[in-house]
């Protein structure tokens, strides 16, 4: 008989959204935004006729979790019911004596996995799901380490999913730093020819053989770090047939990182001609967006980020504008001069050959140094500027 599952992971309910500098009402907004995608993922589930629906960690921020999130999701799955949820934590919402896993209340369709070592819940006649979970934030070990699906006592033993927040790597030896790393092998070793995985943020479907690992991504992006597909994933299993994996967007948030070169502007409405013109044709209105201005800024031309940032905050949902921009000097006419301009030009220029290692932060002096010369206000290269 046919069995359908709605396969989810990483919405990190109550996150911070630190990573991306926002202001605290655009932050606000997100975390709002995360509950909508919640509910619009467990209607999906009820849409579509799931038969059940399971989450591969990072449910929500532990730290950060609220007495009002908390309610939030009892109500939520309980009205999902009677579509069962299976709950693999992770790092982030590590299931320890003392989490909302363990302590906190949950309806009857919800089954939570709390120990680390893998355990086997049914799921219908034909199908089975194997867990484990997370019981710290520093939990790294592998747990298909020595693990092998027990022999089937009988023909009809059901067919085994692995359910679990980790990182698949390409080899036991190629980053010793992953979040609990476990290869495709690891995972065809211990018996499984399907896994529903949760760790990375960007949507990826794992073919390998006769094996297929997913991973849905974050349902919505978490920040301008976090690139790629942010989905659901709809698997759908018959016996003796592989698994269909379609995978569903879902995002609201949309983060962009746009770099924007000046090279060719000669002063700074040619800068906004540029950027409102790309903001209309990537239809960036409802958007955050990093925008990096970039190149050599001709002579005439003069970056204000606080203009450009109060000119530009209605053409975008969020902007924060950074200056990754280099005057463009003539440091070989510079370095002639029979000035202290020219002295200070060559100065700079003995010091980093004389220090290759510190030729980068010898370029930064003199960036700084020759806008001083200029008696211009000196811009940092690291203080970025936002628009609302």
């Amino acid at each position: 008989m046919a069995f359908s599952i709605l396969h989810f992971s990483d919405l990190h309910l109550d996150a911070n959204f630190a990573s991306s500098y926002l202001p605290a009402k655009t932050a606000r907004q997100c975390r709002e935004q995360l509950r909508q995608t919640f509910r619009r993922i467990l209607e999906l589930a009820k849409t579509r006729k799931a038969d059940a629906v399971t989450i591969a960690g990072d449910l929500f921020e532990r730290e950060r979790l609220s007495h009002d999130t908390s309610s939030f999701l009892y109500e939520e799955f309980e009205k999902l019911s009677p579509i069962p949820v299976f709950i693999a934590p992770g790092n982030h919402d590590a299931a320890d004596a003392v989490s909302l896993y363990q302590r906190g209340r949950w309806p009857e369709n919800v089954t939570i996995a709390i120990k680390p070592a893998l355990t086997e819940w049914r799921l219908s006649k034909e199908f089975s799901l194997w867990s484990a979970a997370h019981l710290s934030p520093s939990d790294r070990q592998n747990f298909l380490d020595g693990f092998r699906l027990p022999e089937p006592a009988s023909a009809d033993k059901p067919f085994p999913i692995l359910l679990l927040h980790a990182s698949v790597i390409s080899s036991r030896a190629s980053d010793l730093r992953a979040h609990a790393p476990l290869t495709i092998d690891d995972v065809r070793a211990a018996g499984f020819t399907l896994a529903l995985l949760g760790h990375y943020h960007t949507s990826r479907i794992i073919r390998s053989d006769k094996l297929t690992a997913v991973y849905p991504g974050s349902p919505e992006p978490l920040g301008f770090q976090n690139e790629g597909g942010h989905d659901v994933a709809w698997i759908q299993l018959t016996p003796g047939a592989l698994a269909e994996v379609e995978l569903l967007p879902i995002a609201a948030l949309n983060f962009e990182t746009i770099n924007v070169s000046v090279d060719d502007r000669q002063h700074r409405e040619h800068v906004l001609d540029k950027i409102l013109h790309l903001a209309n044709e990537q239809k960036l209105a409802n958007s955050l967006v990093r925008l990096r201005l970039v190149g050599q800024t001709p002579p005439a031309l003069q970056l204000d980020l606080e203009v450009l940032a109060a000119r530009l905050e209605k053409s975008f949902s969020y902007l924060r504008l950074e200056d990754q921009t280099r005057p463009a000097w003539d440091l070989e006419k510079l370095a002639i001069e029979p000035t202290a301009r020219g002295e200070f030009v060559r100065d700079m220029k003995i010091l980093s050959e004389r220090e290759p290692a510190q030729a980068a932060l010898y370029d930064e002096a003199r960036l700084y140094g020759l806008q001083a010369f200029e008696q211009e206000e000196i811009r940092l290269q690291i203080e970025p500027v936002s628009g609302k």
